[in-house]
């Protein structure tokens, strides 16, 4: 807008009332003004589209600043002007003056290499940081395929497989002890102990084994 519309106005202004005036580039100045104002629209904005630190966004930066200076410079006729009034005329020179105001033009491009050099290293260590990533995704993946392949490989064993013999299952009633063997019969003239089995005379009051009573009915 203000490389293109605003020139051209102020441009159609001048013309209309100052006929009179007249530079180097006067009788195309409309055409180099859209020239050059499009080409630093196209410039800038293909240089706001690239991130800071990408060689891109610095050459669009520094092409947009070398239009800009072009620009100026037709804008200005090159530093010279010429007013005729008849057979006179008056000539305006101010070559060193543009020439200034280009060169301080010019020293932007220092600010477009020092973003780049400043952020050149953010993108570097982000790069970096994408392989490693990149790297330890692809070991992932090459680890999950053998763990995979050995799965297939390994035969796979159920439970209902490792159950071959057929079996029948009894019913709850049929669940129990079986009938231990029968006691041996006691000797003659002797005794047994009911609490710990030790076998003794019938007329022993007290067992020598545990030192238990035996009762009054056993004594003989």
């Amino acid at each position: 807008m203000r490389f293109i519309v605003v020139p051209f106005v102020l441009i159609n202004m001048v013309t209309q009332h100052y006929p009179q005036l007249g530079t180097a580039f006067m009788e195309n100045i409309k055409m180099y003004v859209i020239f050059f104002g499009g080409m630093i629209v196209a410039s800038s904005t293909l240089e706001a589209i690239y991130r800071p630190g990408s060689y891109k966004r610095v050459l669009f930066g520094l092409s947009a600043i070398a239009f800009i200076c072009m620009w100026f410079f037709v804008i200005f006729g090159g530093g010279v002007a010429e007013i005729h009034y008849g057979p006179y005329f008056i000539r305006f020179d101010m070559t060193y003056l543009v020439y200034i105001i280009l060169v301080g033009l010019s020293l932007k491009s220092l600010l477009v290499l020092a973003t780049f050099s400043e952020h050149r290293r953010i993108e570097e260590e982000r790069a970096r940081k994408r392989r490693v990533e990149l790297a330890k995704a692809r070991a992932a993946a090459a680890r999950s395929k053998r763990t995979e392949s050995v799965a297939e490989r390994t035969p796979r064993i159920s439970f209902g497989d490792m159950l071959r013999a057929e079996f029948e299952v009894s019913a709850d009633d049929e669940i129990g002890s079986a009938p231990g063997m029968p006691p041996r019969p006691t000797p003659k003239g002797m005794k047994v102990c009911e609490v710990c089995g030790a076998k003794a005379h019938t007329k022993d009051y007290v067992c020598r084994n545990c030192g238990g009573w035996f009762p009054s009915d056993s004594i003989k």
